[in-house]
């Protein structure tokens, strides 16, 4: 049985519009897109995006025609996601980022400073 949720994912409906635009530049039908970890920086962990089915391990969230999907594990460890557009993000690009972020990790903490 997959479990499904609110509030897993923030986004506003200027950032729905943005990714929307996004999967239909991609020709991503049906839009059912998978949050997962990507790998770790040193200004924390960095999330990607895949296509993908849901299965029994994972939270689905659906958000108008977009459905989202997240490993129970993950979900957990970071409380869910916020997704900004490009403008939400001081003009940075369209923005990912867990809802609880751990304090202890940044680049104060990299022993050989970030490259720029």
């Amino acid at each position: 049985m997959i479990n499904t949720m609110t509030n897993m994912i923030e986004i506003s409906d200027a950032g729905y519009q943005e990714f929307n635009d996004l999967l239909e530049a991609n020709d991503i039908e049906p839009k059912v897109v998978r949050l997962a970890l990507a790998g770790f920086g040193c200004s924390g962990p960095r999330f990607g995006l895949m296509v993908d089915e849901a299965s029994d391990s994972d939270v689905v969230e659906v958000i108008k025609d977009i459905t989202f999907i997240v490993a129970k594990d993950l979900y957990d460890e970071y409380q869910g996601f916020v997704i900004l557009s490009d403008e939400e993000n001081y003009g940075g690009g369209m923005s990912l980022r867990p809802k609880k972020i751990d304090e202890n990790i940044g680049c104060s903490t990299c022993a050989t400073g970030c490259a720029v």
